[in-house]
């Protein structure tokens, strides 16, 4: 199992904030689903923090675990991908097992 962190850069005004919430679109929310068409995986992400709605970030950090071989370098070119502009991967990195 590989624990992936990932630097994450947002534009909030359309969101209901960080944290997933029944039926409104969240920042976790879609990097959650984009992790899931990427990997086939449901994984769940852990944040640094919240934010509330409308908030934006520069460089909110989190972390998720996943069993997918995809290149560390190509992690972010794929989430993107699958990410509306306003959230964009900025970097992924491989970190040890305890980091949360």
């Amino acid at each position: 199992m590989r624990n992936i962190k990932l630097t994450i850069e947002y534009d909030g005004k359309n969101y209901a904030g960080w944290q997933t919430q029944p039926e409104k679109e969240s920042i976790q929310g879609e990097i959650e689903r984009a992790i899931w068409e990427i990997t086939g995986e449901k994984a769940e992400l852990f944040g640094s923090g919240r934010t509330d709605a409308g908030v934006h970030a520069l460089a909110q950090v989190a972390n998720f675990h996943t069993n997918s071989n995809i290149e560390i370098s190509k992690i972010p070119y794929a989430l993107n991908a699958k990410l509306k502009k306003s959230i964009v991967i900025k970097n992924a990195e491989e970190m040890p097992e305890r980091f949360h």
